[in-house]
C-alpha cells in the first residue's frame, strides 16, 4: 500500500499544484477566429458525421483530417444536449487534453523512489516549459489536435512499459489511426511503436507491430488514392537564418532548389528541441549577432535547455554504450525518446512551427527524467565538490525551467486578451454585408463571439512590464 508520503504521493500532489493553475490559464483562452470559427461552421451546416467524413478529402489538397470537424460536430450536439456555453465545451476538452498529458507523463516516468522524486522536480518543469508544450497550448484548432497526438503517444510509452496484453495491438492501432485522422504527424505514435519494439519493451509485441504497420501503410495509401499530398515549400511562411518568410517569399527563394533549405529545417527543428533555439526557423543568436541586441529570454531558454541537454547526452554515453543486453528498462525507454526526438525533427522538412516538433519535446522531458535521476544515483560515489557543484547546477537549472514555466502563464494570459480583442472585429455592424447569409451560422456566430467578448481576462498593462523580454521571443 503507497503511504501519503511516498515519493509517488509526493510527485503526483506537486503535478497537481502546479498544473491546475495552468489549467486555470488555459481555460481563460477565448475560441480562437482563425482556425477554429471555419471548421466549426463546417461542422454545423453538415447534413450529417457521415458527410462530414466523405467531405474531408475535398478540404485541402494537402491533408486529410476529417475528425477535425468531426470532432467539432459532436462538441457542437454537446453544447446543444446540455445548454452550457461553447466555450465550457471546447476549452474544457483543452483542460482535459492538459490534464491527461500530464498523468501520462507522470505514469511514464514511474517515481517510485526519493531520487526519483529529486529527478522528477527537475524535469517536470522542463516539461511545462520547453517551447513546444507552449505552443502545443496555443493551438487555435477547435480540438488541441497536437496534444492528442502527444496523449496517444505517451498512451503508447506506458503500455510499453506494461506486461504485454492481448488488447494491446487493437488498443495501439485505435490510438494510431486516430492521431492520423487529427493531423498527420500523427505518424510518430507508429514511431513510438516501432521504437519500444527495437529496443525490446515487453509490452509491445510482434503482432502490435506488424498491425500498426499495416494500418499506416493503409493510411498512405489511402492519401495516394484520394490524390492528397505532402505540403511542400511555400505551404506555409517560415524562417531562414534571421528572418521569417512568408509562403510565397520562401517558394521564390528555395522552391525550385529546396534540399538545401529542408536539410536547414531538419537541422533547425533537432537544434529547437535541444536548445530550444531557433523558433519557427529564426535564429534569435543571428538577431544578435546583426542587431547587437539580446534578449533575456534567449539567455534564460538557450541556459537551461543546453544543461538538460549536455545531461542527456551524458547519459547517452554512459549508459547506451553497453550492449543492448544489458540495458535497464530506463534505457529502452530513454531510446525510444532519442528516437522520437529524431523523427520529429525530420518532419520539419517543409517548414518549422513550434508545435510540430511539440511531441519531441514531451519526450525530451521524459529523456531528461531519466538522465537526471542517473545523475543524482551516481552523485555518492563523487567527491564532495562534485557533488555540490552538480547539486547547484540541478537547482540553477531546476530553477531557469520553473522561471519559463511562469512565462507559459504570462503567454497565455496575454493571448486571452488578444483573442478577445479579435473577436470584436468579427460581425461589427459597419460591416455588415460581410455578414454569414444562413441563419444557423451567423447565430452560432454570433454566439461564440459574445461568449468570447464576456470572458474577463487582464489587460497587458497590468501584467510585468519586463514580461515581453524575458518570456517571449
Amino acid at each position: 500500500m503507497v503511504g501519503l508520503t511516498s515519493p509517488r504521493v509526493v510527485a503526483i500532489v506537486l503535478a497537481t499544484l502546479i498544473t491546475l493553475p495552468l489549467a486555470a490559464s488555459l481555460y481563460q483562452v477565448p475560441i480562437q477566429v482563425s482556425d477554429s470559427l471555419e471548421p466549426i461552421v463546417i461542422a454545423t451546416t453538415a447534413a450529417s458525421v457521415g458527410q462530414l467524413m466523405a467531405d474531408a478529402p475535398r478540404f485541402s489538397p494537402t491533408t486529410l483530417r476529417p475528425m477535425r470537424y468531426v470532432q467539432a460536430r459532436w462538441l457542437l450536439n454537446s453544447v446543444e444536449a446540455t445548454g452550457v456555453s461553447y466555450r465550457a465545451v471546447f476549452r474544457g476538452v483543452h483542460v482535459a487534453l492538459l490534464m491527461l498529458l500530464i498523468a501520462l507523463f507522470v505514469i511514464a516516468v514511474r517515481v517510485r523512489t526519493w531520487t526519483d522524486l529529486a529527478a522528477f522536480t527537475v524535469a517536470f518543469p522542463v516539461l511545462i516549459g520547453i517551447h513546444t508544450f507552449a505552443a502545443m497550448l496555443f493551438e487555435a484548432f477547435p480540438v488541441n489536435h497536437y496534444a492528442e497526438v502527444g496523449v496517444c503517444a505517451l498512451g503508447i510509452l506506458v503500455l510499453a512499459q506494461q506486461p504485454p496484453r492481448s488488447y494491446v495491438p487493437a488498443i495501439a492501432c485505435a490510438l494510431l489511426a486516430f492521431a492520423l485522422s487529427v493531423v498527420e504527424s500523427g505518424a510518430l505514435v507508429w514511431i513510438v511503436v516501432i521504437g519500444c519494439a527495437a529496443a525490446r519493451m515487453r509490452g509491445i509485441t510482434r503482432s502490435t507491430v506488424i498491425a500498426t504497420t499495416l494500418l499506416i501503410v493503409g493510411y498512405f495509401l489511402v492519401r495516394h488514392s484520394l490524390g492528397i499530398s505532402s505540403p511542400g515549400i511555400g505551404g506555409m511562411g517560415s524562417g531562414f537564418g534571421a528572418t521569417f518568410y512568408s509562403a510565397d517569399a520562401l517558394k521564390a527563394r528555395f522552391g525550385e532548389h529546396p534540399l538545401g533549405f529542408m536539410a536547414y529545417n531538419v537541422a533547425s527543428g533537432l537544434l529547437s528541441l535541444l536548445l530550444s533555439e531557433p523558433r519557427t526557423g529564426v535564429y534569435g543568436t543571428a538577431i544578435w549577432w546583426k542587431t547587437g541586441t539580446l534578449h533575456p529570454v534567449l539567455v534564460v531558454n538557450v541556459v537551461s535547455s543546453a544543461i538538460t541537454t549536455i545531461v542527456i547526452g551524458w547519459y547517452a554515453v554512459r549508459r547506451l554504450r553497453v550492449g543492448r543486453a544489458a540495458w535497464s528498462d530506463a534505457d529502452r525507454a530513454f531510446t525510444v525518446c532519442c528516437l522520437v526526438i529524431l523523427v520529429n525533427a525530420s518532419l520539419t522538412a517543409a517548414y518549422i512551427k513550434d508545435e510540430i516538433i511539440s511531441v519531441g519535446g514531451l519526450f525530451y522531458a521524459v529523456a531528461a527524467f531519466i538522465a537526471f535521476r542517473e545523475l543524482l544515483a551516481s552523485m555518492p560515489a563523487r567527491s564532495l565538490a562534485a557533488s555540490a557543484a552538480m547539486a547547484l547546477t540541478l537547482v540553477l537549472t531546476a530553477g531557469l525551467w520553473t522561471f519559463r514555466d511562469l512565462g507559459v502563464h504570462y503567454q497565455l494570459r496575454y493571448d486571452a486578451f488578444k483573442l478577445r480583442n479579435d473577436w470584436a472585429e468579427v460581425l461589427r455592424p459597419d460591416t455588415r454585408e460581410n455578414w454569414p447569409r444562413d441563419p444557423t451560422v451567423l447565430a452560432l456566430t454570433r454566439r461564440i463571439r459574445d461568449e468570447a467578448i464576456a470572458v474577463r481576462t487582464a489587460s497587458p498593462s497590468f501584467m510585468p512590464r519586463w514580461g515581453d523580454r524575458w518570456w517571449i521571443e
